[in-house]
């Protein structure tokens, strides 16, 4: 038996730890997800605080005027509120959400700060 330990995202492992190829230990997130509701969270198998995210979101050119991030926004949150797509997304692990330009951007902005603070704080160095 091979033992390793990966972060990886949930809708890449679902079928291996359904069919018992993989172990789950945690997952990310203030709550179970749905797909794989006895999988503990980091919080509850003892790690509180710990919460390394994977967001997906569709990004514009920067200069693109507001009117078309305005309507490109829209039409997604249209897209998710979708039955069908929502169950497809949630059963394959996702848990889809809609936030919207300004709090994407704002949340980008902290997870760069943060990152770039782990890389400070730890040393790391980009070797060419």
């Amino acid at each position: 038996m091979t033992v390793f330990q990966s972060f990886l995202n949930t809708v890449n492992v679902i079928p291996h730890i359904k069919n018992g190829r993989l172990k789950g230990l945690a997952i990310t997130g203030e709550k179970r997800t749905v797909s794989l509701p006895q999988l503990a969270t980091y919080a509850e198998a003892g790690l509180p605080g710990y919460d390394p995210k994977n967001r997906q979101g569709i990004l514009a050119p920067a200069r693109a005027p507001s009117a078309i991030v305005t309507r490109l926004s829209g039409e997604v949150r249209k897209i998710l509120d979708m039955r069908d797509i929502r169950e497809r997304l949630v059963n394959s692990g996702m848990e889809p959400f809609h936030t919207g330009p300004e709090k994407m951007a704002a949340q980008m902005k902290s997870d760069y700060a943060e990152t770039v603070k782990v890389i400070k704080t730890a040393n790391i160095k980009i070797k060419e």
